[in-house]
């Protein structure tokens, strides 16, 4: 009997990605690697495409089918099916997680004539649930890293075979992914990987190893088109396992499972891959991780006791960034309402259907994570995620007869109530609990949420960038994992954290000299208690409008003063329309004279930096630094306005006083597969006011914000000067 290598695939690219990065990744790697397998018919091995790619290709590749078919008829290729639009799993309701498999397992059944009997999990997110599901949708097994069976005991000499788990009585088979494949695969020289698996083969000569990861290491990761094919490595790997075949045979993850006898029943914690069990950590806690690791190899320890050793695990993200939490509550408030529809009598179900698809697109996994691929700190990303779940919404609150609607409810699941409004026009969700944020504000017309900013933050692997090497020749073709590399010099000056969640109506006191550049930089004393505090609200629906009232009674620091002050602010917000009233009133009743320096802050993301068809303008003018990515402070302005010309969007605020507005982007420094790189985050207008609050006194400023489409602005402080560049 031969030793087995089980074989697989998995390909994917994200709801939202541009069509340059699809094409790029297929003509480098999806196709040519196919290509190089063919030529090794007794080669066999599984493949898993997520739906988004499968429908692209189909759409701009259909020869792709064409050699999937040939290959899946000559019996080389398996297919795996998955969720159809790659969720994690574990994130979406139980609903959306069969009709996700089922999905998937219609699709390549009508495209290519299979009923797959195994999954690929997105990112091996792992939770002991699954088999209940996975089971029902007809499906038996799935390959999974051997961190979640070291996690559950199993030790290294434990991982050469397939094991049977369940839940509520059913069944799923899992097989171990082996790390030392998945690193060596296809990084170690070809003849290395093979003394491996001869060794291995001679210890368990009836067993078998498993390597399943991502397609993208053969071509689209950094110098690997290079490595894997004009410098013929995949060629030379596959010539040497036909070369061994006589002790060792190439199958599928299906022919695993049928070949082989279960060794045993386990059952697995929750858990993902090493990687990701480290990424979603706080950032303290990755140093600390870090160290710990690196402690026991100095001891030697690590190969004994390592696997006792676990990160954390996925639904962490939704703790660590808050942004990721608001995107996955939206999502899940969604689901609920298609749910609620699915019950309406007679509902219309090609509509129901539309949306459906939509919120399965709009729960694709990429954004909701972050690590080496997450996808949170790439905007158009989470731009393409919200636009799909905002088109969802529409359809399925049109069909519930509730487009026009107030709700109150916990949605970012803390303890505390939001206020959710939506009209004809806009939706909004507000939260009085941290500061009366305007948390989300879409533009149903245009099906953009222009809140969707995010907060720069302190990431664990930001010290790999101040602790730096120039990259060396012998860096070429290693591991993403270990790779440092950078896209521009000097990103280590832009790593600012700040200190809470970057959206329109955040309330500062600022100290005295604090200028535009000292807040970008985060070097800046904040005076105030209102920024994350608790408002007090209050809500009425009045004729054509809700009026949402917040107010709190906080303090404001006067050298050694600490002053009571009183700071409300009332939103108006339209049924029908795109204009929001904003007023403020402030009001202090302990010193004569209470000199303040007052800054309310407006956060929105229009996802280019630079591009000329995005600017701003100020009180009608087009000034000369109009990019988005401009830091810069303009004097007694009144009416800021950005137009953004690729979506055909305009956003507007104009203030019933006269004050500093200061402009700056916000700019995070992430690691992705490429290296580190600045990524432009949204842009921060604020409107500081320098006034002196006399005690008794009630100060009021008032604020104009339109949102929506281009053709419907019009300037509240109208000039002599035109707005240029109209479309």
């Amino acid at each position: 009997m031969k030793f087995k290598l089980a074989f697989a695939v998995h390909n994917h690219q994200p709801v939202g990605n541009f069509n340059a990065v699809f094409e790029d990744a297929h003509t480098n790697c999806y196709n040519p690697f196919l290509k190089t397998a063919q030529k090794y018919p007794e080669i066999k091995f599984s493949l898993h495409q997520s739906g988004i790619l499968w429908n692209w290709q189909k759409e701009h590749h259909s020869e792709y089918f064409e050699l999937v078919g040939k290959m899946v008829d000559a019996g080389q290729l398996e297919l795996l099916s998955g969720a159809f639009y790659e969720p994690i799993l574990p994130a979406i309701p139980d609903r959306d997680k069969l009709g996700q498999l089922e999905m998937m397992n219609d699709y390549l059944k009508n495209h290519f004539e299979v009923t797959p009997r195994g999954m690929w999990l997105a990112e091996r997110v792992w939770e002991p649930n699954l088999p209940s599901i996975i089971n029902q949708a007809g499906l038996h097994f799935l390959a999974l890293d051997d961190t979640h069976f070291r996690y559950a005991g199993i030790r290294e000499d434990q991982l050469f075979g397939t094991y049977i788990t369940e839940d509520a009585g059913r069944p799923l088979t899992l097989l171990p992914i082996l790390q030392k494949l998945r690193y060596a695969i296809p990084f170690e020289k070809p003849a290395k990987i093979i003394e491996y698996l001869r060794e291995v083969a001679a210890k368990y000569p009836e067993g078998m190893a498993v390597y399943a990861d991502d397609g993208e290491k053969f071509g689209v990761w950094p110098k690997t088109f290079e490595h894997c094919y004009t410098d013929g490595w995949l060629d030379q790997f596959f010539s040497l396992l036909n070369d061994n075949s006589d002790w060792l045979e190439v199958i599928s993850l299906g022919e695993a499972v049928e070949k082989s006898k279960p060794l045993g029943r386990v059952y697995l914690p929750s858990a993902s891959y090493d990687e990701m069990s480290e990424w979603s950590l706080p950032a303290d806690a990755v140093v600390d991780y870090e160290e710990f690791e690196e402690l026991l190899k100095q001891e030697n320890l690590d190969t004994k006791f390592g696997r006792f050793v676990k990160g954390g695990h996925w639904r962490g993200f939704l703790a660590k960034y808050d942004e990721v939490n608001l995107m996955h509550k939206k999502m899940i408030k969604i689901s609920d309402l298609l749910h609620q529809a699915e019950t309406v009598p007679q509902v219309d179900q090609h509509q129901l259907q539309i949306a459906r698809d939509l919120l399965y697109a709009g729960q694709c996994n990429c954004p909701y994570w972050h690590g080496v691929f997450g996808g949170l700190y790439l905007p158009h990303l989470r731009w393409a995620i919200y636009r799909k779940l905002i088109q969802a919404e529409k359809i399925v609150r049109h069909l519930l007869k509730a487009e026009v609607y107030s709700e109150f409810e916990d949605r970012t699941r803390d303890g505390r109530i939001e206020i959710a409004v939506g009209g004809e026009n806009l939706s909004m969700v507000i939260a009085p609990g941290k500061g009366g944020q305007i948390l989300e504000l879409n533009c149903l017309d245009k099906n953009i949420n222009l809140t969707d900013t995010l907060a720069r933050r302190r990431e664990g692997y930001h010290r790999r960038l101040l602790n730096r090497n120039e990259p060396s020749e012998s860096d070429n073709a290693r591991s993403i994992h270990e790779r440092v590399e950078v896209k521009e010099e000097g990103l280590e000056k832009l790593l600012v954290e700040d200190w809470y969640m970057r959206r329109p109506l955040t309330d500062h006191f600022l100290a005295e000299g604090t200028t535009v550049e000292s807040f970008a930089a985060g070097n800046y004393y904040e005076l105030g208690d209102f920024v994350l505090e608790p408002y007090e609200s209050s809500f009425v629906e009045n004729g054509d409008n809700y009026q949402i009232s917040l107010s709190r009674s906080g303090h404001v620091w006067q050298g050694d003063t600490h002053c009571p002050l009183r700071l409300g602010k009332i939103i108006t917000f339209p049924k029908v329309g795109y204009n929001i009233k904003i007023e403020y009133r402030l009001r202090q009743e302990k010193l004569e004279i209470l000199p303040i320096r007052f800054g309310v802050e407006f956060d929105f993301n229009f996802l280019a930096p630079d591009a000329e068809d995005r600017y701003a303008i100020i009180d009608g003018i087009k000034p000369k630094n109009y990019y988005l990515s401009a830091l810069h402070e303009s004097k007694a302005v009144s009416e800021i306005t950005y137009i953004d010309e690729y979506q055909s969007v305009a956003l507007s605020i104009s203030s019933s006083e006269k004050g500093r507005l200061w402009r700056a982007p916000i700019n995070t420094v992430s690691l992705s597969e490429g290296g580190f790189e600045k990524v432009l985050q949204g842009n921060c207008s604020m409107f500081v006011f320098d006034k002196a609050l006399a005690s008794g006194r009630e100060m009021t400023i008032c604020f104009d914000l339109f949102a929506g489409p281009h053709e419907k602005f019009e300037p509240v402080n109208k000039t002599e000067k035109p707005l240029v560049n109209k479309l």
